[in-house]
């Protein structure tokens, strides 16, 4: 079972985002409780506001007048470079226009008709790994197979070798890794020096693409976004390239995460696992309660331009507020009984993906991804067990399993 913590030991008013003991990684959500219960509008140490209840974090995310633009603060952070171009640049920290006009770009790609063109293709590479590790007494679930299915898909869709996706995975590691609340100056460099890895690593692709003529029908997303360009559409080459850096990792970091933990969640649950396995019918809700109960992308921001008022509190013009979408998950004012894993809740007006125009591009795919591997996978090994105790990223943003030994038969 997931490590509990002493109750006591938690007090809203000393937390603090940016010192995290190390039991917060293993578990989160005695924090979130306690936030949300006794200190709902919570001071951070460096003068930003945590919300930890469903209703405020709805309430900010509905606030148009709020802003992801992080230039002064990554300025700051990170220092000029890669990193801070990448995090300033591309779609996810840029607002209107600059924001619309590069999701308009991509989102073709994302649709539900698109998404589910690639249902074969899923089918596929969970069929050949389950044939892989079959035979096999344990794995490490995470190494040997959660993690092997989104980046072969994402590559597949970005019309980039198979093989090159351990070289993303670990570029994309050290872009995302900064994001966290509190990081050292080694991992802001190593920051730097994977973005312009990745940039190095991607750009031939794209001028290969700008060499040939424009597909009528764009095969992959670099293509796409170059036809895009060719045909008048407003977007530079590096913009390209930090929008490919965006999805590439969007497309297999929190897929990978939503896999291995919805896993973790189902053994640790037996008859939510045996209920899985027998009933089809169930798959639809049983992905959105992995969804609310994991949680993967589990911190987001947003910076105030104007006083806002919440059902928490009053805000105060520029600042910056961290939205716990993991924590609103599980506040029990919306969902009965929220740390029971039940794959057939009934309503669950979960936030995993966001909301607003920041809503998660890729939620089609990650919703596809999982609700293929999760039913094929239980009916494939009924005696899946976990051997020991799973090891977690420390990571507060991006919630994941690093390490999962898994017992097949």
């Amino acid at each position: 079972m997931v490590p509990t913590i002493d109750q006591n030991a938690v007090v809203g008013s000393s937390f603090d985002l940016f010192n995290l003991p190390e039991t917060y990684y293993d578990n989160p959500y005695p924090f979130f409780k306690e936030l949300r219960d006794n200190d709902p509008l919570h001071w951070n140490s460096d003068g930003s506001v945590l919300l930890t209840r469903y209703a405020d974090v709805k309430a900010v995310w509905r606030d148009l007048s709020g802003v992801v633009n992080r230039e002064a603060t990554y300025g700051a952070k990170f220092g000029e470079g890669p990193l801070l171009e990448h995090h300033t640049s591309s779609m996810l920290f840029r607002d209107p226009p600059d924001h619309d006009r590069l999701r308009d770009i991509i989102n073709p790609f994302f649709t539900q008709s698109a998404i589910g063109d690639l249902r074969n293709s899923v089918e596929q590479i969970v069929q050949n790994l389950l044939d892989e590790v079959d035979g096999k007494k344990e794995i490490d679930f995470v190494k040997d197979f959660s993690s092997l299915i989104p980046i072969k898909l994402i590559c597949d869709l970005f019309g980039v070798p198979r093989e090159e996706g351990p070289k993303i995975r670990d570029f994309g590691a050290s872009v995302l890794l900064p994001l966290n609340p509190a990081v050292s100056a080694e991992v802001v460099q190593a920051g730097h020096e994977g973005t312009k890895g990745f940039m190095e690593f991607l750009r031939p692709y794209v001028r290969e693409w700008q060499s040939r003529p424009a597909e009528e029908k764009p095969s992959n997303i670099i293509s796409g976004m170059v036809a895009a360009q060719k045909g008048g559409q407003e977007i530079s080459d590096d913009e390209i390239i930090h929008m490919c850096i965006v999805v590439l990792n969007g497309g297999h970091e929190t897929t990978t995460n939503l896999l291995g933990l919805s896993t973790l969640a189902l053994m640790e649950h037996r008859d939510q696992f045996e209920r899985l396995a027998e009933d089809p019918q169930i798959v639809g809700s049983a992905i959105e309660e992995c969804l609310r109960y994991a949680t993967p992308l589990q911190l987001q921001g947003r910076r105030t331009t104007r006083e806002i008022t919440i059902p928490c509190g009053v805000v105060p013009p520029d600042t910056e507020i961290i939205i716990a979408q993991a924590a609103a998950n599980r506040d029990d004012r919306v969902f009965d009984e929220p740390n029971r894993f039940d794959i057939g809740r009934r309503p669950n007006p979960h936030l995993a993906f966001g909301a607003g125009i920041h809503v998660c591009l890729g939620r089609p795919l990650a919703r596809l991804e999982a609700a293929i591997t999760l039913p094929m996978l239980v009916r494939r090994f009924p005696n899946l067990q976990l051997v020991g105790k799973p090891e977690f990223n420390r990571n507060a943003r991006f919630r994941g399993i690093k390490s999962m030994v898994v017992s097949l038969d």
